[in-house]
């Protein structure tokens, strides 16, 4: 039996729904890092990549190709914060409110 290389649209939807959920997961392990973690600090642009990429690399350690891809994909549901003052403890709530429509 050959290969498949195409995924079907069953596989498909089952890989973006195991992605929807690590990426739930990991929002929520964002959220709980940042208001564990100096809460009353601003948070920055810096602290949103940072966050993201300790969080990717911690949930996929000899994946590289799935950490970038989770990576990618918490950046995209996390909200912006340039030009916003918000506390490390106010986007913890921000991310905890996201991961429920993730």
């Amino acid at each position: 039996m050959p290969e498949r290389t195409q995924l079907t649209q069953q596989d498909e939807a089952l890989r973006q729904t195991r992605l929807d959920d690590t990426v739930r997961d990991g929002l929520r392990l964002i959220a709980d890092s940042l208001a564990h973690t100096h809460p009353d600090r601003l948070m920055t642009t810096t602290d949103r990549q940072t966050e993201a990429l300790i969080t990717a690399n911690a949930t996929h350690p000899r994946n590289t190709d799935a950490a970038v891809e989770l990576e990618r994909q918490l950046l995209r549901r996390m909200p912006f914060v340039d030009g916003h003052v918000v506390t490390r403890g106010e986007y913890a709530l921000w991310l905890h409110k996201t991961s429920w429509g993730a």
